[in-house]
């Protein structure tokens, strides 16, 4: 039977995903995006606009990711996300 300090860590944690997405709004947009909600510490920023993070909680290969721009070279790139968007010094 789970105890009540469990039901405390796992409110907790749901607030830090929804603080890190910008409130509810922007977990689910972030969902439907990509279908996950991740938290992290933010690594950097490239010319384009692409927000780099870094959770070494997770294991190698998902314990670093990107949040792709909205907007390149004037295209609305919201839903349309693609690897070729990260420069090659990233």
């Amino acid at each position: 039977r789970p105890k009540m300090a469990e039901y405390v860590q796992l409110v907790k944690r749901a607030l830090k995903h929804l603080g890190g997405h910008g409130g509810v709004r922007g977990a689910l947009w972030q969902l439907l995006r990509v279908n996950d909600l991740k938290t992290g510490t933010l690594i950097g920023t490239d010319k384009y606009g692409n927000k780099y993070y870094e959770d070494k909680r997770n294991f190698f290969g998902r314990h670093r990711w990107v949040i792709y721009t909205n907007e390149m070279n004037g295209k609305n790139t919201f839903w349309e996300v693609d690897g070729s968007m990260v420069p090659p010094e990233w």
